[in-house]
């Protein structure tokens, strides 16, 4: 991690399907996790600060419910993002023990 990294934990690139509800039910891919939150691939990002619920499906099929709030929504730019992620960072509240688990299987 650099000086200027403001991510507390270590964060694993990781490509899961979520859903979540702003304005609708929406279906989107998360692009890496950590145990404090994830980063979501999508158009029909929320406002920071706003709460989310999210339904996190794992590779086993099992799915997640997990209550989070949104911390930074990055926006398409024409032109200017080159690269960069659009989407949502989210910081989990209270992740279950479920995913807790999932996240350590994946860092072991």
């Amino acid at each position: 991690m650099t000086s200027n990294e403001k991510r507390k934990t270590y964060r694993v690139a990781k490509r899961l399907e979520v859903k979540f509800h702003s304005t609708a039910e929406n279906t989107a891919i998360t692009n890496d996790l950590s145990k404090n939150g994830l980063f979501i691939t999508t158009s029909k990002g929320m406002n920071p600060g706003n709460d989310i619920d999210i339904k996190l499906h794992l590779p086993n099929s099992e799915a997640l419910f997990i209550k989070g709030r949104v911390v930074r929504n990055m926006k398409a730019t024409p032109g200017v993002n080159n690269g960069a992620h659009v989407g949502m960072g989210i910081e989990l509240i209270n992740p279950p023990q479920d995913f807790i688990n999932y996240m350590q299987s994946l860092l072991e």
